[in-house]
């Protein structure tokens, strides 16, 4: 059975600093990493823990903060036309 990983990142250029994230589906935590890092072309997926490790996103820098297992379910506010993820 498939899950869904909320991959979250922190992306940096010169004083500016932005969050992200990427909803990864995926049957085990190690498989979303290894997706998510095969989306931003990291060739090796366990350096993403590493504290110091970073990689380029365009003109941003980009590094790894967490990922939390969520579920997702239809929006109650749209009656259900969105989908939101919980943890």
């Amino acid at each position: 059975m498939k899950k869904y990983f909320h991959v979250q990142y922190i992306l940096r250029y010169y004083e500016q600093k932005d969050y992200a994230f990427q909803i990864i589906n995926a049957k085990s935590e190690d498989e979303a990493l290894k997706k998510f890092a095969k989306l931003f072309g990291i060739k090796e997926p366990k350096r993403l823990k590493e504290p110091m490790f970073r990689w380029e996103d365009g003109e941003w820098f980009a590094s790894f903060k967490c990922i939390n297992e969520v579920k997702e379910i239809a929006c109650p506010d749209c009656k259900g036309t969105g989908i939101i993820y919980l943890q």
